[in-house]
């Protein structure tokens, strides 16, 4: 990692991101009024505006309602293929620092790029899904990533996104997850919040993690929220807002969950690489929140 990238991956953890977001936001003027433009129709219906309103007073809305039991169904069966193959799987991930679970999409971004007719990609890009975000943010959301994670027992000692912290893909990250195994007790590692005021109380952290007794110390312990529910649930969170933890899967218990992540764009940390490829025909929406161009388009 070079100078400037250390300085501004360190910079993007403090609350000067805002700055250096709004400094990058300026160069793309033409393409953020064009975001802001083709949102309009996309956000407007029912049932963006309700549920973005709540995710922006609570940084946390169930979605659930708001997907096609067509499109949960096609996500489960591709999911549980993966699920068959965790163990070869486990082998070929790219990142193994966190023990606790297994990556299980690495084989599908060769390169490091998702194709964007991927069925994992094809979820995160549905309109009900991306009018929402659209409606937070007032303009076209840029997908980050999407994960499929195998979370299981394996780390003696809590760590990494098991403690509470906010993430900083970015200031304003939006996450939305499934899922895909029923979660319907504490052994199941139900993915755990504080609501966005109750976060906002904590501020500024030096510390990136901070275990229970170092949060609780900031605020109430009965402030945390914990998300529990049948397969198919659905919900969303700014997790750059709002403190969270997850995956403290109990012996004998297995979590599979999905997740797609939106920032607005462009991305605040310089120099990040594409993450999709464009294949086929794609409308101006799509190219947008893919953030690819024809000159991104892969070979046919």
């Amino acid at each position: 990692m070079g100078i400037l990238q250390r300085l501004s991956w360190h910079l993007n953890r403090t609350p000067a991101a805002h700055l250096l977001k709004a400094v990058h936001r300026t160069w793309r003027h033409t393409e953020i009024a064009e975001r802001r433009a083709l949102s309009d129709a996309l956000s407007s219906g029912r049932p963006g505006p309700a549920k973005a309103a709540q995710l922006r007073s609570e940084g946390y809305v169930d979605l659930t309602d708001a997907v096609p039991l067509e499109q949960l169904n096609r996500l489960g069966k591709a999911s549980e293929a993966k699920v068959e193959r965790a163990a070869e799987l486990a082998r070929l991930q790219a990142l193994t620092h966190k023990a606790f679970w297994v990556r299980l999409l690495d084989e599908d971004a060769p390169g490091g790029q998702f194709p964007s007719d991927n069925v994992f990609v094809q979820f995160a890009m549905q309109p009900a899904l991306v009018g929402i975000v659209a409606a937070y943010l007032g303009e076209l959301p840029k997908l980050t990533d999407v994960l499929l994670t195998l979370s299981k027992p394996g780390m003696p000692n809590l760590a990494y996104s098991q403690l509470w912290h906010r993430d900083f893909d970015d200031v304003h990250t939006i996450k939305i997850f499934v899922y895909l195994t029923d979660v319907l007790d504490a052994q199941d590692g139900p993915f755990t919040f504080l609501r966005g005021p109750e976060s906002d109380s904590v501020g500024f952290t030096r510390h990136s993690h901070l275990s229970d007794e170092s949060l609780f110390r900031r605020v109430d312990r009965r402030a945390i929220r914990e998300v529990y529910g049948p397969r198919y649930t659905v919900f969303a969170c700014e997790t750059s807002r709002c403190m969270h933890m997850g995956s403290r899967i109990a012996n004998g218990h297995a979590r599979l969950m999905y997740t797609a992540s939106y920032i607005s764009a462009p991305n605040v940390y310089p120099g990040v690489r594409p993450r999709f490829q464009l294949v086929g025909s794609a409308t101006p929406v799509d190219q947008l929140v893919l953030d690819v161009r024809e000159r991104n388009r892969a070979k046919e």
